[in-house]
């Protein structure tokens, strides 16, 4: 009886070195956690810095393009991109006064991350494409809007679809 104790008794403290080389072990593979760096927003036109928006006004100080409903993949990598839709003024580069609304398709995608103040990062690259093609599609590359009695010297949509963004 004695030595069936004896046995039992080995056998427990075998399995437990056992047990305890499994988590040294472990341990010893794990790797050690770095400081997790801030999250990346977007802010478009003075708006507060916001990560994954829904809501981006595009072209800013007038209406003529807002994207809404955005679904946003990899974001917080060099390059996010979203899908969503475009509301825009039809009327805003004709010389009409009341505007015309309709909605597209549109892509956006964010790229060029930055540092900003208070050590947060931002996206300051974003890029614009209608799916089906322009809703403005009959504006000439030289146009002008001095002459316009509704929003004389406006502000056009730039010309390679890129705008800028601000921390």
């Amino acid at each position: 009886m004695l030595g069936t104790l004896l046995r039992v008794a080995l056998l427990r403290v075998a399995l437990l070195r056992v047990a305890l080389l499994a988590v040294l072990l472990l341990a010893a593979c794990g790797h050690a956690v770095g400081p997790v760096p801030p999250a990346v927003t977007l802010s478009a036109c003075g708006s507060n810095p916001e990560a994954r928006p829904d809501f981006v006004l595009v072209i800013c100080f007038t209406d003529d393009l807002t994207a809404t409903h955005l679904n946003w993949t990899a974001w917080g990598k060099a390059t996010a991109t979203a899908r969503g839709t475009g509301l825009v003024d039809l009327c805003a580069y004709e010389d009409c006064h009341t505007g015309a609304y309709g909605t597209v398709p549109i892509r956006l995608i964010a790229s060029r991350i930055v540092r900003c103040a208070q050590g947060t990062r931002a996206y300051s690259t974003l890029r614009y494409v209608f799916v089906d093609g322009s809703p403005w599609s009959g504006i000439p590359a030289n146009l002008n809007t001095s002459g316009y009695i509704a929003g004389p010297h406006r502000v056009l949509p730039p010309a390679d679809q890129t705008v800028s963004l601000t921390c």
